[in-house]
């Protein structure tokens, strides 16, 4: 493999907050506490020492999330990082996602791939504590849209169910059709059989979409120790509880997020917005927010009302009927996990910075935040057509247009550009300007009309001499747009778009490890994979 790395800025991809915080701006400095760095981690070890409480507890509710998985030899790593929780030396690097079906789009697994090799980092740096890589699964969210299709293949395989509320609730019982069209499509050979043998152990044999997607995760990751945590879950709720009761009784999230996004809002825009109430009602087929109504509360959509007291007590008896919203969600995920960093993409390491003032009015410490690793994938075959057409990755982060027009001009050289001419013409009227002034000063209007209505005619005669050079290049153009189109769709970064399988039904094994020995999490460069 040839590496490369672009600075972000370079790629037009990234907003300004991500540009600033990766630089370090002096406007974003009041929103973390820490630069996402090796040398930040002694602080903020200590930090998550003395404020965390849940050790004793922890692995025994993680435990039981595995049960159906312990007799499984291949997650011994797994359990082991899950034992390990008790130790007070023992820490997590988090990264969060919903259960995209099959994975979703290649950036899920770069964001583990990140995130295992933070804590690889962390235990060869920091040798007396143990650090310990965690997905942790948003198996509540109900975006069915988002999450139950994949781009595969230069096909959308999507899985019209019927059913709704959390995603990661879901039954898989229905989706055996979809993962024998995935299969078939994978052809023979041994990553095939590898893969569709995954496939049926996560999506055919596990119950729930939450299930199956840490089954699948396990299939790559679990030799890497990765703990996949499942956020619906009634003990992690109660741990939560005090928090989940404050906001209903005070809705102080929607005070305090509203006053940091006011600040946020002079150099930047806010990536989140809180409700008055930051949490969603619960339940078999439904999620659904929850909102003040008169004296009581209300679940939207729904006929359901309660009293404060009944509320309440409801919250007591079946805390897991609450679901954080994009506000709290970070604040349940930080009460409960040991957590010195974090991991996301642009947008989460934006909602991460605005809840900074959130997490530190509740006393609680604000985690190192990293943004994941990014990569474009160049397979073999692009390659050489890249090489053929005398272009460079760099230039494939550009418009296809301001592609095509470097490759034309690179090919017809000086034929196609007037630029040398429309100098001459233009310093030929501004000589003949001077003494026309001395004779007729008021010629002068009209004849600087003419000296730009000259230009604009060679302009577009260089226009049409640039169509030209690409009618006669249609071949190369139309290969140009083709290959800008597979690797940027919809323009778009590849990894936002393409499911992992794309690549892995191809390279099995080697894919992960590849990327496992190029990536660099705290390089804050964009990486080029190119086949060889």
């Amino acid at each position: 493999m040839k590496k490369l790395l672009i600075p972000f800025e370079e790629t037009g991809y990234f907003s300004k907050v991500v540009l600033d915080y990766l630089s370090e701006s002096p406007a974003l400095k009041p929103f973390y506490v820490l630069p996402p760095k090796l040398s930040s981690f002694p602080f903020a070890i200590e930090l998550k020492k003395k404020n965390y409480q849940h050790r004793d507890i922890l692995p025994a509710i993680l435990l039981k999330q595995h049960a159906r998985l312990m007799l499984d030899k291949n997650i011994e790593s797994v359990l082991e990082n899950i034992n390990s929780l008790e130790s007070p030396n023992t820490f997590t690097v988090t990264t969060a996602h919903q259960p995209n079906l099959f994975l979703g789009p290649l950036y899920t697994i770069y964001k583990a791939i990140t995130t295992i090799l933070i804590t690889q980092k962390l235990n060869e740096t920091y040798r007396d504590q143990h650090f310990v890589p965690v997905f942790w699964l948003g198996s509540e969210d109900h975006d069915k849209e988002e999450l139950n299709h994949i781009h595969l293949f230069g096909k959308t395989f999507t899985w019209n169910t019927a059913q709704s509320g959390a995603f990661g609730r879901m039954s898989t019982s229905s989706l055996r059709p979809w993962v024998q069209e995935l299969k078939d499509k994978l052809g023979e050979g041994p990553v095939a059989v590898e893969l569709s043998q995954a496939l049926d152990d996560a999506y055919v044999k596990e119950r729930t979409i939450a299930a199956a997607t840490r089954k699948f995760l396990y299939h790559f990751f679990a030799d890497d120790g990765l703990v996949v945590v499942d956020g619906d879950d009634a003990a992690m709720k109660r741990l939560f509880l005090p928090v989940l009761e404050k906001e209903i009784l005070e809705q102080y999230s929607f005070r305090i997020v509203n006053r940091s996004n006011e600040k946020f809002a002079i150099h930047y825009e806010n990536q989140i917005s809180p409700r008055e109430i930051n949490l969603f009602y619960l339940d078999e087929g439904i999620r659904e927010r929850i909102v003040r109504e008169d004296d009581g509360f209300k679940v939207l959509n729904t006929s359901m009302t309660f009293s404060r007291e009944q509320l309440l007590k409801l919250l007591h008896d079946s805390p897991e009927k609450f679901s954080p919203n994009v506000i709290l969600r970070p604040v349940y995920q930080e009460t409960i996990l040991p957590d010195v960093a974090v991991v996301g993409g642009g947008a989460e390491v934006t909602y991460w910075l605005q809840l900074k003032p959130l997490m530190e009015e509740m006393q609680m410490p604000f985690p190192l935040v990293f943004l994941r690793n990014s990569v474009l994938w160049i397979d073999a075959q692009q390659s050489t057509r890249i090489q053929r057409l005398q272009l460079s990755p760099e230039d494939l982060f550009n418009s296809a247009d301001d592609i095509i027009n470097k490759f034309v001009e690179q090919q017809s050289g000086d034929l196609i550009s007037l630029e040398e001419q429309m100098l001459r013409v233009s310093a030929a009227f501004d000589d003949a300007m001077k003494p026309m002034m001395l004779i007729d000063p008021t010629l002068k209007g009209p004849f600087e009309a003419e000296k730009t209505r000259t230009l604009k005619g060679l302009e577009m005669l260089e226009e049409r001499l640039r169509k030209a050079a690409k009618r006669r290049d249609e071949t190369a153009v139309m290969q140009i747009r083709n290959l800008r189109e597979k690797l940027f769709p919809s323009n778009s970064l590849q990894e936002r778009h393409d499911n992992f399988m794309s690549i892995y039904s191809r390279t099995g094994r080697s894919f992960l490890d590849e990327l496992k020995s190029a990536l660099d999490p705290f390089d804050r460069m964009f990486t080029v994979l190119v086949e060889e």
